[in-house]
């Protein structure tokens, strides 16, 4: 018995000596390797990553265009508008020194912001333009526009109405409905008629334009209806008018004397009475 199991041992050594000894000490320890397994698992992808800041640069770069965009449009559209009441006249400077001088129950519009970019003036009413020199200057109406570069021109725009003198330098009409074009001169004048078309004018008396800055008022064989509109303008004051409306008037009046003073020297000159209503209306027949 003792023999047998001896036996057994010495067979078991000699299995294990088929296999070769395996070295089951590690570099690291199993907590080192656990511990940059789950560091590596914290970490994004490569491709996710461009792809975030890809798509982070592309949103701000649309927010930074949209933002421009906005205050561009501000820029470009903000409007001030300069009205001159009835019974008064008013100066405006532009931003480049430039002068308007503008008539009772008139209104200017420009863009203050973008007028280094554009000098554009838009009208309705009457004024008195100094213009300094620079790039394209251009004054747009109803009925037409005016461009200029650097002169001295007096613009009447109300209603129908539509006519240009020029004083110093040169400006170029154009026609709103028919695009017709013309460029006057120093004391020459254009005017649009109710057809839309450009007509010229050699002015005999230029000074007559420009007359209102100086609060006299000329006219040579103006409708009596025009007269009347201006003295209301220059005075405030309301006139209801049942006379011949085709009725013309030549004359001059100064804005220093009384409404009543002038609405007599007006309607005595055609054969016409006046009255008045209250403290600011009055009819005239």
């Amino acid at each position: 018995m003792k023999n047998k199991n001896i036996h057994s041992d010495a067979g078991r050594k000699t299995e294990v000596s088929l296999f070769p000894e395996i070295d089951l000490n590690y570099a690291v320890s199993q907590a080192e390797v656990w511990e940059k397994l789950v560091s590596r698992m914290d970490q994004p992808v490569a491709g996710e990553k461009r792809y975030f800041l890809s798509l982070f640069y592309r949103m701000a770069l649309a927010a930074s265009f949209l933002i421009l965009m906005s205050i561009t449009g501000f820029l470009k559209f903000y409007t001030k508008t300069v009205h001159t009441p009835a019974g008064r006249h008013l100066t405006l400077c532009l931003p480049d020194s430039s002068v308007i001088e503008m008539n009772a129950a008139s209104t200017a519009n420009y863009h203050p912001y973008w007028y280094r970019f554009s000098r554009t003036i838009e009208l309705d009413g009457e004024a008195y333009f100094t213009v300094n020199k620079g790039s394209r200057f251009s004054v747009v109406s109803q009925r037409g526009e005016t461009i200029v570069l650097g002169t001295s021109f007096n613009i009447f725009s109300r209603n129908n109405e539509y006519n240009v003198t020029c004083f110093t330098g040169k400006v170029r009409v154009v026609s709103a409905g028919k695009s017709e074009k013309i460029v006057l001169n120093p004391n020459e004048q254009a005017f649009i008629n109710k057809d839309g078309f450009l007509r010229f004018v050699q002015q005999a008396n230029p000074g007559a334009a420009k007359s209102w800055r100086e609060n006299m008022f000329v006219f040579t064989g103006a409708s009596i209806v025009t007269v009347m509109q201006e003295i209301e303008r220059q005075y405030n004051i309301k006139i209801v008018f049942r006379a011949q409306p085709e009725l013309t008037y030549t004359g001059n009046f100064s804005k220093s004397l009384p409404e009543k003073e002038v609405l007599g020297l007006v309607c005595t000159s055609l054969g016409l009475t006046f009255e008045a209503l209250s403290d600011k209306e009055y009819l005239v027949d």
